[in-house]
């Protein structure tokens, strides 16, 4: 091989790192990626109803929920302790109303709207349409894994997700919530992923909120099985 073949080669190597490099540095390409893990965008749009069925242990006890959802905005979880309802979640698309402990609460427009992306299982379907800024923060460690960190913000709202830098998919989501005590970080580590119907959905979910934390197991996911309106009616 020639010296001027050499130089060649040298220089073609040179051109392709800034192409890798913006790959690296961009934060659109990395939700993208994680899309494609999980069933890829069209497989995923393709989704018009999804129950989920969950159990998880607190303080000894175990806690029943079952999540519903159908697209494009609508939502309805309910908790369930020793048998006995415990509380619940209802979106119709235009309000929120949750229930707990006798108590209930409401939400409308953009702040209910909101809450259901947080519940939803791929709310990355809809940053784009929403005009969510998102920007990549760096890469971190996440329990000896490197993963990338994405932050988004949306009418004054931030958090951030972590993705795997090797498979893609989504590992952990931080986020600052307001309490009746100020700011609370709450931190939700996402594993043990699962393929249904040919989309990949995580099956443990662990939530911890100050010093408190709630392992969540999923139990069953059924997909597009076709549920009624009337589920979501918001009493």
């Amino acid at each position: 091989m020639n010296y001027g073949t050499i130089l060649g080669l040298c220089l073609g190597l040179l051109s392709i790192q800034p192409v890798l490099a913006q790959d690296l540095t961009d934060a659109t390409g990395i939700v993208e990626k994680y899309l494609t893990a999980v069933g890829g965008r069209e497989k995923l749009q393709g989704l018009k109803d999804v129950t989920m069925s969950m159990t998880a242990d607190i303080q000894g006890r175990t806690m029943e929920m079952e999540t519903k959802l159908k697209m494009p905005n609508k939502y309805k979880q309910v908790s369930y302790m020793m048998g006995t309802e415990a509380g619940g979640t209802t979106y119709d698309g235009t309000t929120l109303s949750r229930s707990m402990r006798g108590q209930q609460t409401t939400k409308e427009g953009k702040e209910a709207f909101q809450e259901f992306l947080q519940n939803h299982p791929f709310p990355e379907l809809y940053y784009d349409t929403l005009n969510i800024e998102k920007k990549l923060a760096g890469i971190e460690k996440i329990e000896d894994r490197d993963t990338y960190k994405v932050d988004y913000t949306a009418n004054g709202t931030t958090w951030s997700d972590f993705f795997d830098k090797e498979s893609g998919l989504k590992v952990q989501r931080r986020a600052m919530n307001d309490t009746p005590r100020g700011k609370s970080e709450v931190v939700v580590k996402f594993g043990d992923y699962k393929e249904v119907n040919g989309i990949k959905f995580p099956f443990s979910r662990t939530q911890k909120f100050g010093q408190f934390e709630m392992v969540m197991e999923t139990q069953s996911v059924k997909i597009n099985k076709g549920i009624d309106d009337k589920q979501f009616r918001v009493k």
